[in-house]
């Protein structure tokens, strides 16, 4: 009966840790005998794996004892730069998507709206200023400050029309210039300026002794 007892607090205290399984099982039946002995062989004993039941303890062990592994600064670098290339597949936007959300499409009226344009192209005194739109807009040099106004200045326009047409002697249909119409109001900045600053900066100060 002894060994009954010590069976059955193991057996108890194995399922309070939630690892014990069984697998194999075997039980037999008490009996006494016409004396009204009871044997204490292998009567009511419950045999149990223990193989199992270690492979279990080893698992929950390690599943609980393994931390996360961190990456050190070098590893998370590598991995946020070796994907920087990768593209991401964009859907193509409509014909219509594009015109809803285009930014002449919220201006509205264009005419008197001050939009900027970048210098293209210079022949003499003709300013070639592209400015986002379908057509281009060609201004005059303005007299002060007109060493600026080279290829690749940013200008200020003010928007007359967006398109330019006229018609032939004796014609019914316009036909377009080409271009539109715009005033040049000013300079906004310029690759010259940026390089006179630069040189401005870099020239040494002669100290008088």
């Amino acid at each position: 009966m002894n060994k009954i007892h010590r069976l059955e607090r193991t057996l108890t205290h194995l399922r309070s840790l939630n690892i014990f399984r069984v697998n194999s099982t075997r039980c037999f039946s008490t009996g006494k005998d016409s004396e009204g002995e009871s044997n204490d062989s292998p009567i009511s004993e419950c045999v149990v794996d223990k193989k199992e039941i270690q492979v279990e303890t080893k698992e929950n062990t390690e599943t609980t004892t393994k931390p996360e592994k961190k990456l050190s600064g070098f590893a998370q670098s590598y991995e946020k730069f070796s994907h920087i290339n990768d593209k991401v597949p964009e859907t193509p936007k409509t014909f219509a998507s594009l015109i809803r959300n285009s930014k002449f499409v919220d201006l509205g009226d264009p005419e008197g709206k001050i939009v900027t344009g970048e210098i293209f192209h210079v022949v003499d005194d003709d300013l070639y200023i592209d400015f986002g739109w379908k057509f281009h807009c060609v201004c005059r040099k303005p007299v002060k400050n007109g060493q600026y106004y080279v290829r690749g200045s940013k200008v200020r326009l003010r928007i007359k029309e967006l398109e330019l047409s006229s018609k032939f002697l004796g014609a019914t249909t316009d036909v377009t210039l080409l271009e539109a119409d715009c005033i040049l109001i000013g300079l906004i900045s310029s690759p010259l300026q940026m390089a006179e600053k630069k040189t401005r900066v870099s020239k040494p100060r002669i100290q008088n002794f």
